[in-house]
């Protein structure tokens, strides 16, 4: 088991971040005898995929209804799938955005890459 100063380091995050997270129903730490928060290896894979859930860009209402999803049990495993399929609708989106954006990018410098040789000739 984990105080919440060791499990923030190990899973990288604030211990403010951590009581956020707790706050809005994402972690639930389990208490010890003098209602000190304490987590485990299980909390540590859970936060661990909260955060990289956050990192993809998903809003934190949708965390919520998957960690309300998760806590009801396997009957919301479509449910779930879902939500995790919509949001990668929307990163695919955004992929193709920013590889629009790169190609621009790259066909301006392959010219310019062009006239910087023919300009040294």
């Amino acid at each position: 088991m984990y105080t919440i100063s060791e499990f923030s380091k190990k899973i990288g995050i604030s211990e403010y971040t951590l009581r956020y997270y707790e706050k809005e129903g994402l972690i639930e730490p389990s208490r010890d005898q003098h209602n000190y928060r304490m987590y485990g290896d299980q909390d540590i894979e859970w936060a661990s995929f909260v955060i990289k859930l956050k990192n993809t860009g998903i809003e934190l209402r949708e965390i919520k209804k998957y960690t309300e999803l998760r806590k009801i049990g396997d009957s919301t495993i479509s449910e779930r799938k879902e939500l995790l399929l919509n949001h990668r609708v929307k990163i695919l989106a955004e992929f193709e955005k920013t590889k629009s954006h790169l190609q621009l990018l790259d066909d301006k410098l392959a010219l310019y890459d062009q006239m910087e040789k023919e300009y040294t000739n």
